[in-house]
């Protein structure tokens, strides 16, 4: 007796990462950074969605005291992007603001299979951009998220 002949699978392309869209995400983390620099929100709500590194620029940007007027409200005007591997994905976001636009650079990696930030900065804001690592197609090297925080 024969064995039944074998049913072979055509090959399968890797499919890149599942989830949400990350025009999107970028856009809403944007948002949520100018309100969160306006006071109008928690910094709590930002921070698992970003690197610690970049956690840490963030909280050390934020206005110390009171406001002495209303902070402007920030509306999204636009997101300019390109992703330049499946597990990463870099955007310009486009913001008005008390009738200014202004560029924000947002790159999001995937970590464990979710989208973070590890960059999120103005150009006017006259920082270094995050040394980040972009990851090579055959492996997930240490990444951002891969830090440990120290807690004081």
């Amino acid at each position: 007796m024969s064995a039944p002949p074998r049913t072979t699978r055509p090959p399968t392309t890797p499919r890149g990462p599942v989830g949400p869209d990350p025009d999107r995400l970028a856009r809403l983390l944007t948002q949520v950074w100018f309100e969160v620099r306006s006071g109008r929100r928690p910094f709590a709500q930002l921070a698992p969605l970003v690197a610690p590194a970049l956690r840490r620029r963030l909280l050390a940007q934020l206005p110390r005291g009171p406001w002495t007027r209303p902070p402007p409200v920030a509306r999204i005007h636009r997101v300019i992007s390109a992703s330049p591997s499946t597990l990463a994905h870099e955007a310009s976001v486009l913001v008005e603001q008390d009738g200014r636009i202004t560029a924000v650079a947002v790159r999001l990696e995937r970590h464990h299979g979710a989208w973070r930030a590890v960059e999120l900065t103005a150009p006017e804001a006259g920082l270094t951009p995050l040394v980040t690592a972009s990851h090579p197609t055959y492996t997930r090297p240490r990444d951002a998220f891969d830090e440990v925080l120290e807690e004081a």
